[in-house]
């Protein structure tokens, strides 16, 4: 029944586990100013109620975003800032009730040329 998680500045190291993507009640994700590296598990997919804030900035998140985050369309917030990103899915753009997106200071530029 969880619906809000904030594990925001807590020195979490290591990959985002797979089981993020059984807590589908979510509608808000801060896993934001960590150390968490490896790439986005596709699970988060699994999140269809995340529909405030998905916040995974300022950590080591390496690889290109899951094609699963466009089952994310009830989003309105998503940062993935400051990672080491280096790709989108090409049908990223399907967020209709996005009102904040924040993509900078990852590799995505390697991914366009």
């Amino acid at each position: 029944n969880l619906t809000w998680l904030d594990l925001s500045s807590n020195q979490l190291t290591g990959e985002i586990p797979s089981e993020i993507g059984s807590l589908t009640n979510l509608i808000s994700l801060h896993l934001n100013n960590n150390q968490l590296t490896g790439e986005i598990p596709s699970e988060i997919g699994n999140l269809t109620n995340l529909s405030w804030w998905f916040n995974l900035s300022h950590n080591q998140l390496t690889g290109d975003v899951p094609l699963e985050f466009a089952n994310l369309t009830n989003l309105s917030s998503l940062t993935i800032s400051n990672n080491y990103l280096t790709g989108l899915p090409e049908d990223f753009g399907n967020f209709t009730n996005l009102f904040f997106l924040d993509l900078g200071y990852n590799l995505l530029f390697y991914h366009l040329q």
